[in-house]
């Protein structure tokens, strides 16, 4: 039997060893004449469905953030319509074609909380600062937010966190309006500390700008930061010298700091511009307690014990008034005092009959030390919801306590 020589490249059978295979010969052949032409085939085809693949992508990109552009601004013509319930659909399907887009979930946040849906927003608000949480205004909305829900730590924190936030722009005048936005808040919350440093650190950069000064001099007046109002008043008279409210604040900081003669002088400079009850009340109680005070600069030894004498005598009808608070109403014996307080009473009734004290000015110094232990008694004696009745006395006892 012949032998067979095989290919070890294809397997088809040669002549003999070391013959050329003719079935491979001619496959390779036709792989070098067509294996360029197929090649630039093969890629040009590629390069083709390449193309029309990044077409169709930008053209279905494109028309999707059309779609949610024209969803979003059909929300935002609601939201100025205040259709609040037709914006948030809008919203949602301007965000069904671009899903991650921060302003339609923003503008949407807007809209629940106009519509009241505070479960949604706080959801929605939350989500928005998780992925930027300097954010000035999502920051503001959560502060918003948590006023409704009477949350005033939380509050606070997001108001404190919005005015120190990112904002687009200049956001000086922003950050001013949600200084001022605390401050309200924090005034109806009751929250008297916080609202006083609210206070004192605004102060400290309050724009040039009138209203604004005079606003905020005005919430230190009603904190009782009097000294701060009054500095404020007084840089703003220096601007505005014919501003009667102004004067009248400036009159009445200086009032609650114990400067009578100061307050007494803005006063009648404010009743000069216009009248009013008040305003004449202010005076003549200025009058009263300057008249009253036996500290003051510039009168005689006399005049001073003399005065230090009506402090005690106004003490003990304090006492008397404070031990009978009720009056002619009141039935049996009134309670008695005790030994040392009857006692300080009958030093004070000594000292207020002396009619020819010794002109000395320990003389003063004693009769105010009465006074003073007379009123502290009148005090004690006194409920806490009926103080005596003497607010000229009242007034010189506390400059006298400083």
């Amino acid at each position: 039997m012949p032998t067979r020589y095989i290919c070890k490249i294809c397997g088809y059978e040669i002549r003999h060893v070391g013959a050329e295979c003719p079935y491979c010969r001619g496959r390779s052949s036709i792989a070098e004449g067509a294996s360029p032409r197929i090649l630039v085939m093969v890629f040009s085809v590629m390069v083709i469905i390449f193309v029309l693949t990044g077409f169709y992508t930008r053209s279905f990109r494109s028309e999707r953030a059309d779609r949610g552009q024209f969803h979003f601004e059909n929300g935002q013509q609601q939201m100025s319509a205040q259709q609040f319930d037709a914006a948030i659909s809008q919203y949602r399907d301007a965000l069904l074609y671009s899903r991650d887009n921060p302003t339609y979930r923003l503008e949407l946040s807007r809209a629940l909380l106009a519509a009241d849906q505070d479960t949604e927003a706080q959801t929605q608000l939350t989500g928005l600062r998780a992925g930027s949480p300097a954010s000035g205004i999502v920051n503001l909305l959560l502060a918003r937010l948590a006023v409704r829900q009477q949350q005033t730590d939380e509050a606070v924190s997001h108001y404190r966190m919005a005015i120190h936030g990112e904002w687009d722009g200049d956001s000086s005048v922003t950050r001013l309006d949600i200084r001022l936005e605390l401050i309200d808040f924090l005034e109806v919350a009751g929250r008297q500390q916080q609202l006083i440093a609210e206070l004192v650190d605004l102060a400290e950069i309050v724009p040039d700008e009138i209203g604004v000064q005079t606003r905020l001099a005005m919430l230190l007046l009603k904190s009782g930061v009097y000294d701060r109002a009054s500095s404020l008043f007084e840089d703003l008279l220096t601007s505005n010298p014919g501003n009667r409210g102004i004067m009248l604040g400036r009159a009445d900081a200086e009032f609650h700091l114990g400067n009578y003669l100061t307050a007494r002088t803005h006063y009648n400079r404010a009743q000069l511009l216009a009248e009013d009850e008040r305003t004449d009340s202010q005076i003549a109680l200025c009058n009263q307690i300057i008249e009253l005070d036996p500290t003051r600069r510039g009168i005689s030894l006399a005049e001073r014990i003399r005065r230090s004498r009506v402090l005690i005598s106004r003490a003990l009808a304090a006492i008397f008034q404070c031990q009978d608070s009720q009056g002619s109403a009141i039935v049996g014996p009134l309670e008695p005092l005790t030994t040392e307080q009857a006692d300080l009473v009958d030093q004070a009734e000594t000292a207020f009959a002396d009619r020819q004290p010794p002109l000395i000015d320990a003389a003063v110094e004693s009769n105010i030390q009465l006074a003073e232990d007379a009123w502290s008694l009148a005090l004690t004696l006194c409920a806490d919801d009926s103080p005596p009745e003497d607010t000229p006395l009242m007034r010189v006892m506390a400059k006298l306590s400083r």
